[in-house]
């Protein structure tokens, strides 16, 4: 069982993890200080205590009062949860669950209040990882929401969203066929309510499609998040994120059978407007052309991610340096050196103004272009271009990388005088392992 067990009752709740507790502290105070006067009170008029000389009418007053206060710090914690992370929100569903308990075993409230209150701490430990401790509190939901079908109308809607939580559970500790039959019964109830085409089945069907992978059910796992592709595209339109995810969806499924062409296909569709996630997805499609050796379109990726990172953090940034040493070393280990030259000769300016002229990154690349320099003959700029780089290896004391470019620029004026212009392969694959 992953991350930490918490005890369910109606004690206060002890966070472990001290990292923004003050803040919650000081909410804590405000916010429950009279809940517990509230249930000193409660407590007091079941002992009869203080609470028998106000008249009936004005016993119900204070009683709704109370009632009407509960409530309303109910939806104080909802808002209050928004923004916090998950062991925050474990503990404030803990005391939600507690308020939820007065409300309905103590002021007569309705017990679907019981029912959202388990099902969302069943939602928060599941997203703290506690598997088991979210199974037990789903579970006592939905046997509690199945009672409720003909009293409360939200009630049957809200179980389609009890057994998707439980499929996610059981998905998660790897039962997979109790959680396919779970998300199907969720599937059902939700086109029977919405029809068959409605954005509410959007979560239900990508995890029965993850699960259907898991069971390396391929086929019908394509055709599940075919459906959500069907359901996004006319809800959210073909350039929406919801869209976006039913390619990467379908990209994993592809990537298990190992079928890269049609999972590059996939995710080179992803066009919507998130420039960053883009650009990691086209970096990763440039790794997936690489593995089925098509170079031509890994560069391709790769210079659309140089242009969305220029986009999103300019010119000089760290990250269109790093792209371009990417591509630059793919040219060069497709003997395309020309077109690697110009690529570094761009890279070593922005170096430059990035890191500073006497920079080891600056060096490195230097070292590169002179090598490159030998084999297209150009002796005079090779040997200027590893002198530069010697001085900064020096200055920075990288023995090594000093003893690598004499050697490089003795071997330089060498060809010079043979007129030999071709880099040994071995010496190749070095000096990209070196950049």
């Amino acid at each position: 069982m992953q991350g930490q067990e918490y005890e369910d009752d109606d004690q206060n709740y002890q966070d472990e993890d001290n990292q923004n507790q003050d803040e919650y502290d000081q909410f804590d105070q405000q916010g429950f200080e009279q809940n517990q006067n509230y249930e000193n009170f409660d407590n007091r008029q079941q002992e009869g205590q203080n609470f028998n000389q106000f008249q009936p009418d004005q016993q119900k007053q204070i009683e709704d009062k109370i009632s009407e206060d509960l409530e309303e710090k109910m939806k104080m914690l909802d808002e209050y949860a928004k923004d916090k992370n998950e062991e925050q929100t474990l503990n404030i569903r803990m005391h939600q669950l507690a308020l939820a308990k007065i409300l309905v075993f103590t002021h007569g409230k309705g017990q679907f209040k019981l029912v959202k209150a388990h099902t969302n701490i069943g939602e928060a430990y599941l997203n703290y990882k506690c598997f088991e401790q979210a199974i037990d509190h789903l579970t006592l939901a939905l046997k509690k929401n199945n009672k409720l079908f003909n009293e409360e109308t939200e009630s049957k809607s809200y179980n389609s969203i009890i057994l998707t939580l439980l499929g996610k559970c059981y998905l998660e500790i790897n039962s997979f066929e109790d959680s396919l039959d779970l998300l199907k019964k969720a599937y059902e109830t939700q086109c029977q309510l919405y029809g068959e085409e409605s954005e509410n089945s959007v979560q239900t069907l990508t995890l029965m499609a993850n699960c259907q992978t898991k069971m390396k059910d391929y086929d019908n796992a394509l055709e599940t998040i075919l459906k959500v592709y069907g359901i996004t595209e006319v809800k959210f339109g073909y350039k929406s994120e919801q869209t976006a995810m039913t390619f990467i969806e379908s990209a994993k499924i592809y990537a298990c059978q190992e079928d890269w062409i049609k999972q590059s296909k996939c995710l080179i569709d992803i066009s919507y407007n998130k420039a960053e996630y883009v650009a990691e997805l086209y970096s990763v499609l440039a790794g997936y052309y690489n593995n089925i050796k098509q170079t031509e379109d890994q560069i391709q990726c790769l210079t659309k991610v140089k242009s969305l990172y220029i986009d999103m953090f300019g010119q000089n940034d760290k990250k269109v340096i790093k792209i371009k040493r990417q591509i630059a070393l793919i040219y060069l280990n497709e003997d395309r050196n020309q077109e690697a030259l110009q690529e570094l000769y761009e890279t070593e300016d922005l170096e430059v103004k990035t890191y500073g002229d006497g920079s080891v990154q600056v060096a490195k690349t230097q070292r590169l272009i002179g090598s490159i320099l030998i084999t297209l003959k150009d002796f005079r700029e090779a040997l200027n271009y590893l002198q530069k780089s010697l001085k900064t290896f020096e200055e920075n004391g990288m023995k090594k990388s000093v003893s690598d470019v004499k050697q490089k620029i003795k071997v330089a004026k060498e060809q010079k005088d043979k007129g030999r212009s071709q880099i040994n392969p071995k010496d190749k694959s070095n000096l990209i392992q070196d950049y």
